[in-house]
């Protein structure tokens, strides 16, 4: 069984490699991320528009909500068909972020997609509203009810829930095709917006938020919908990397286990719960992998 170090654990990508800059590709990439975010957010506010026939408020319907949240849902899912095959297709700049983190997205790759995002979503809400006939709806508000700090933790919260998914889910590929991956962020985000749209219309995505802005020039209290993404993506990158050390650890000590058994066995000729009693059992050899705190080595493993 391949054991890997702490840091391929903690940096590496699925498998523990790290993915590495390469120029043409990652251009390639952002290009994918560019048309596709401009397809997302175009057909999310269409969706948005036609739901709503006054700005979102107080009074809003609970088949508003649900038509929202299914724009955004229907949305991603088309966009990520699209992009996938070229790109990691986040479509949202908190997600990037949780993937670069990973190591699964290079920082030149993370760089180029980034302002594929920003300017993919300023230009869909660009069409978006070229195609309305009246004031486009979508541009993120904190609702009326609804203080600083519960905006700021909904945001927090339901992004961080999106990037456990991402990680979990599609980086460790649970599935044997990928492609079910976009139905997977899809329905995630679905269920995202019915909790999140009476609060503030949910973001969840600092893209997603900017290009509405850039469009209306609607600004209030914008800074939640990029402080509160970006930190439930750490947030969600330190859960992730958690669970990824210690099932790590566990591996190391099952490993070391089955080789002392095996050794034991070799040495004997019996397993250890058929020695006889008051005998020694079999001393490991000295290449026997060990955990050892003061060098920070596994055996002859660096950590």
């Amino acid at each position: 069984m391949g054991r890997k170090t702490t840091r391929q654990v903690l940096f590496g990508g699925p498998g523990g490699e790290i993915q590495k800059p390469n120029l043409k590709a990652d251009i390639v990439a952002g290009c994918a991320e560019f048309v596709a975010m401009t397809i997302f957010i175009f057909l999310a506010l269409g969706g948005v528009q036609g739901a709503l026939e006054s700005a979102l408020g107080p009074s809003v319907s609970a088949s508003q909500i649900q038509s929202v949240a299914f724009s955004f849902g229907a949305s991603v899912t088309v966009g990520l068909f699209m992009c996938c095959p070229y790109s990691e297709g986040a479509l949202n700049t908190a997600v990037l972020l949780s993937l670069v983190l990973c190591r699964k997205v290079n920082w030149l790759r993370g760089i180029i997609m980034f302002f594929a995002e920003l300017a993919g979503a300023i230009l869909g809400a660009y069409f978006a509203n070229f195609v309305t006939a009246n004031e486009l709806q979508g541009a993120n508000a904190l609702n009326p009810g609804f203080n600083y700090a519960q905006g700021f933790f909904a945001e927090l919260l339901l992004t961080c829930v999106l990037c456990i998914v991402v990680l979990f889910v599609i980086v460790d590929n649970q599935f044997s095709s990928p492609s079910y991956n976009p139905f997977v962020v899809g329905i995630t985000l679905f269920m995202i917006h019915i909790v999140g749209t009476p609060i503030d219309g949910t973001s969840v995505n600092p893209a997603r938020s900017f290009g509405p802005a850039i469009v209306t020039g609607k600004w209030a209290n914008h800074w939640i919908f990029w402080f509160g993404p970006l930190i439930g993506s750490f947030f969600a990158y330190l859960i992730y990397a958690a669970f990824k050390v210690a099932e790590n650890a566990l591996q190391v000590i099952d490993y070391e286990k089955d080789e002392f058994m095996a050794h034991n066995v070799h040495q004997t000729g019996m397993s250890p719960v058929n020695q006889p009693v008051g005998s020694v059992p079999a001393q490991p050899p000295n290449n026997y992998p060990t955990n050892d705190t003061s060098t920070n080595r596994v055996g002859n493993q660096p950590v």
